[in-house]
């Protein structure tokens, strides 16, 4: 029974001393057992991918630039091959081509009626007047028959003439309509010309933002190079803005209770030369959930800040290990656990 006793004031001392046996002092850091593996991300980047282009699933690309470079908002980045397009557009050109010639035509033969339609009007009304002086005559030596005629060739020379007005009239609305319709052809042609060039320029896509390039591979795992063929949506890579860094982790359910958002992080980089910068939780996921398919380990998504480092060194995609600290005396943060 002695033993025992021994045993247990053995153990309570132990755990009531530090390294050598020394006492931890009030407030010391006792740091959470096991570190969380991350990964480095961009805060801001952006994927690229083919174009939305009509009547294009595969897209083959013609030039990407390196892999790893950077590169400034509104370079080239990468270039499809545009003969698809080109083609079209050889097409919808010889068709414009041919519309403004039927235009031009129109416009020509409609101005060429409107002449004859005013030379109709002049000699209808020359006969109508002509008609008009000899219906006014009041010749005795006219017979009876002669003026009647007279007459008659008059209201006739009127009808004619009234009925050249609205042949004039008639062949202006209907001339109006031609054009109008004409105009309309060439106008959705060139709009279709017009989008075809924009097409073949979006072909060239262009970066949105500065920064760093790196490949996207596909499922298989391999990364576009030129001359290969991707779909339509399939990312081709992505450009981070490295200035301003994140890492993105998953930590234990059991290591839940000491994670709260704001808490100071420790952030060792892995690389040839291990980087040691500090950061705080900015995010905490709201459930826990498994590791992965297959992999039923519980976790919990967190998102770690920054405070310093240089981002010409760090890259997306580098590894990173999180150490978390609570002050010996506290306990793990309760309202941490019941967000989750």
């Amino acid at each position: 029974m002695k033993r025992l006793i021994t045993l247990v004031a053995l153990v309570l001392a132990a755990c009531s001393s530090g390294e050598g046996g020394e006492p931890l002092a009030a407030g010391a850091a006792r740091a959470v057992p096991e570190s969380i593996p991350g990964e480095l991300e961009s805060v801001r980047s952006v994927m690229v991918a083919p174009p939305a282009i009509e009547r294009m699933w595969q897209y083959s690309i013609k030039r990407m630039v390196a892999e790893n470079s950077h590169v400034e908002k509104g370079t080239v980045v990468v270039e499809f091959d545009d003969k698809q397009v080109r083609e079209r557009l050889i097409e919808k050109k010889s068709e414009l081509k041919q519309w403004r010639s039927e235009l031009n035509n129109t416009l020509l033969k409609e101005k060429q009626t409107a002449k004859d339609d005013v030379l109709a009007i002049e000699e209808k009304r020359a006969a109508y007047e002509k008609a008009e002086r000899r219906a006014n005559i009041l010749d005795q030596s006219m017979s009876r028959i002669e003026r009647e005629k007279a007459a008659i060739d008059f209201e006739i020379a009127g009808n004619d003439l009234k009925l050249a007005r609205e042949m004039a009239a008639m062949h202006k609305r209907t001339g109006e309509l031609r054009i109008s319709m004409a105009r309309h052809r060439v106008a959705r042609w060139e709009g279709e010309v017009a989008v075809l060039v924009a097409e073949r320029e979006k072909l060239k896509v262009k970066a949105s933002i500065g920064g760093l390039v790196q490949y996207v591979a596909n499922w298989k795992g391999e990364k576009p190079s030129e001359g290969e063929s991707v779909r339509f949506g399939q990312p081709i890579m992505q450009i981070s803005d490295l200035s301003e860094m994140r890492v993105r982790a998953q930590a234990d359910e059991v290591d839940k209770a000491y994670l709260t958002v704001g808490a100071d992080v420790e952030v060792v980089i892995d690389g040839a030369e291990a980087v040691t910068l500090r950061g705080h939780i900015l995010e905490l996921g709201r459930v826990v959930r498994d590791r992965a398919r297959g992999d039923r380990r519980r976790v919990l998504d967190l998102l770690v800040g920054l405070d310093e480092g240089d981002g010409n060194a760090l890259k997306p995609g580098m590894t990173a290990s999180l150490s978390l600290f609570t002050p010996v005396g506290e306990q793990p943060a309760q309202v941490a656990g019941e967000a989750m």
